[in-house]
């Protein structure tokens, strides 16, 4: 009798039916501007991006353009808009020094923003991890040191014969190790390998990550790559250095860079 009723309680289940229902979704502006900057010991033009949020799902980036930009240590620093219009500014020449804390200055539409952040020292890396599968090579972490940091790799294969003409033959692949015991980190959903042929240019860039910035990261990974697992965190805003009104977040790192041919 005890096992006619599991079968008939599994039955149910199998068979139960589903309802369609439809949830109408209504946009709403919050007039929040959107910040995306990184300065690093790298000697370049710095990147600041500005833009606002998106209205609809998988809508398109709307370039906050127009603002006035300024990076503030010992000096004022005046960012450039490139191309006009782009919502992309870009610093002067130079490099972020570790041990000072540098300030961002945004006005835009009449309103003001800022935020602060200084760099903390980069670790050494470890070789270069890949495995050969059938379909080529993928990337994996080889961790290096006791502090938080992401490594982002650029790959491309654009110069050897295995390049299509039609394909990008390049991507990016980044890999975060913030040194932190996170159960849906653990358990968060697989993503499918990117793959590469022989002869592939890896170029490697190891961030150093603050405490602020860490606690960016994490939450920021909390509600993208590791959602969707065994175990998920309940949705909350990802925390910000910013001031009212703004989201994202302005990071100084200290960078170590290396360039690899995959034999």
């Amino acid at each position: 009798m005890t096992l006619t009723r599991h079968f008939l309680f599994l039955l149910l289940i199998l068979t139960a039916c589903e309802e369609k229902v439809d949830v109408t979704l209504t946009p709403e502006d919050t007039g929040f501007l959107v910040v995306e900057g990184v300065l690093t010991n790298e000697r370049k033009n710095h990147l600041v991006k500005l833009s606002l949020p998106y209205l609809q799902p998988n809508g398109e980036r709307e370039p906050a353009t127009g603002a006035s930009v300024y990076i503030v240590e010992d000096s004022v620093y005046a960012l450039t808009e490139l191309p006009p219009g782009s919502g992309r500014y870009y610093t002067p020449v130079g490099r972020a020094v570790f041990g000072k804390r540098y300030t961002l200055v945004i006005q835009y539409n009449g309103k003001q923003y800022m935020a602060q952040d200084g760099s903390v020292p980069v670790q050494p890396m470890q070789d270069l991890k890949f495995n050969q599968t059938n379909d080529g090579y993928s990337l994996v972490l080889n961790k290096s040191g006791s502090e938080p940091y992401y490594i982002e790799h650029m790959v491309t294969w654009r110069h050897t014969g295995a390049c299509d003409p039609a394909e990008s033959c390049e991507g990016i692949v980044v890999f975060y190790d913030l040194q932190t015991i996170d159960v849906n980190e653990i358990y968060k959903p697989d993503q499918a390998p990117f793959h590469f042929p022989r002869r592939s240019i890896v170029v490697r860039r190891k961030y150093s990550v603050s405490p602020t910035y860490k606690t960016f990261l994490r939450s920021m990974l909390s509600e993208t790559e590791w959602r969707g697992g065994v175990f998920d965190v309940q949705r909350s805003d990802v925390p910000t250095n910013l001031s009212e009104g703004a989201v994202g977040f302005f990071a100084v790192c200290s960078v170590l860079s290396d360039t690899t041919v995959v034999e």
